[in-house]
C-alpha cells in the first residue's frame, strides 16, 4: 500500500479483495455492473460509458477493437518485451529483456491475429496493412524514449492494476499506469499513420504525424487521476514512426501540478455526475438510458452496425 496526494490509499492488485471488502459496493451499481471507477469513465461521454457497461453486464459484449488501437496496443507490446515488463505483475517484476528485434517480432505476430473490420467499406482493412509496416519502428522509438525519461532509474514497473479512494465517490478507482519509477510515471501514446485522399490512379499515400507536443484535455484528465492516486510526477510519451517527444511539466503548462489538480476536479465531477445517474435509474437500463441523449451517428462510425442496433434497442422510446 502507498500513499497518494492528499494522503489516499493506494493498493496494488494483490490488495484487490481485501480493498473490496473494506468499501462494499452498493447494490445500485451492482444492478449495472460498475462496482468501480476508472480515467476513461470520467473522460468519455455518458452515452458512451453507458452502451459499454450495457453491453458488458446484458450481452456479455465488448466494444468492436480497431486497427489503429489495436496497432498501438502491440506497440506497448513490442516496448514492453524489450524492458523486461510483459507479463508485469508488482511480484514477478522486471523479467530477462529480450533483443529488440526479437521483441518487434513478437508484437508484429500479435498484431497479424486481428481480424480487420468488414463494415466500414475497407478502412480498417487498409489501415491494417500499413501500419504492419509502421509497427516497428514505432516500439524503437518507444524504446527509446522509455530510456532517456528513466535515466538513473533503479527500478521500473509496468502495467498493473492499482485502486485507490477517492472520498467523494462510494467505489473503489482502479487505474493501469503504463511505467513508473523513481517517483515518476509516463504513458504511452501512440500516433499511427494517416490517410490521404486517393490518387486519380485508385493509390493512396499516408501522412506520418509528428509527435504531439501538447496532450489533449483527456489525457491530462487521465495523468490527473495517476497522479492524484500515486503522487508521482506524470508524464507521456508521443510516439509516431517519425519519432518521438516526452511531454511534462518541465515543457508543457498543462502538466503542472495547479493544472492537473484542476482536471482532477473534472474528472471527479464526472464521476458524481455518473453516481447520480445510477441512482436515479433504480437498477433500470431503461431508465438510465432515458437520461442521456445518445450520439447515434458516433456510435455507428465508432462500432458498427450490430453495436447500434443493440443501441436503438437501448435508447428506444416505445
Amino acid at each position: 500500500m502507498r500513499t497518494g496526494i492528499n494522503g489516499s490509499k493506494v493498493f496494488s492488485k494483490q490488495w484487490k479483495g481485501s480493498l473490496n471488502n473494506m468499501a462494499e459496493i452498493p447494490d445500485y451499481r451492482l444492478n449495472f455492473g460498475i462496482e468501480h471507477e476508472s480515467a476513461s469513465n470520467g473522460t468519455t461521454t455518458k452515452d458512451e460509458m453507458i452502451l459499454k457497461h450495457y453491453l458488458r453486464k446484458e450481452h456479455k459484449m465488448s466494444f468492436p477493437m480497431a486497427s489503429r488501437p489495436i496497432a498501438g496496443i502491440k506497440v506497448q507490446t513490442g516496448v514492453d518485451c524489450a524492458m523486461g515488463l510483459h507479463n508485469y505483475s508488482p511480484i514477478r517484476g522486471v523479467q530477462e529483456a529480450m533483443d529488440i528485434n526479437e521483441a518487434v517480432r513478437y508484437a508484429l505476430t500479435e498484431y497479424q491475429g486481428y481480424t480487420p473490420r468488414t463494415w466500414d467499406n475497407g478502412k480498417d482493412a487498409e489501415e491494417y496493412e500499413e501500419f504492419l509496416e509502421h509497427i516497428p519502428e514505432m516500439i524503437k522509438h518507444a524504446v527509446d524514449g522509455l530510456q532517456q525519461y528513466f535515466t538513473g532509474v533503479n527500478r521500473i514497473e509496468g502495467e498493473s492494476m492499482k485502486q485507490f479512494i477517492e472520498p467523494k465517490i462510494d467505489v473503489p478507482v482502479v487505474l493501469y499506469q503504463d511505467y513508473s519509477g523513481g517517483g515518476r510515471q509516463i504513458d504511452l501514446k501512440c500516433s499511427l499513420p494517416m490517410r490521404n485522399p486517393p490518387k486519380k490512379d485508385g493509390t493512396r499515400s499516408w501522412r506520418v504525424p509528428k509527435p504531439k507536443t501538447e496532450p489533449s484535455a483527456q489525457q491530462v484528465m487521465q495523468q490527473a487521476v495517476y497522479w492524484k492516486a500515486t503522487g508521482e510526477k506524470p508524464a507521456l510519451l508521443f510516439v509516431t514512426a517519425s519519432g518521438y517527444n516526452i511531454v511534462d511539466e518541465t515543457n508543457c503548462e498543462l502538466m503542472t501540478e495547479d493544472n492537473l489538480q484542476k482536471a482532477y476536479d473534472d474528472v471527479v465531477r464526472s464521476w458524481l455526475v455518473t453516481q447520480n445517474l445510477l441512482k436515479a435509474s433504480r437498477g433500470s437500463w431503461k431508465t438510465l438510458a432515458g437520461l442521456v441523449q445518445p450520439d447515434m451517428v458516433q456510435i455507428t462510425q465508432r462500432h458498427g452496425p450490430n453495436i447500434t442496433n443493440l443501441a436503438k434497442q437501448l435508447w428506444s422510446i416505445t
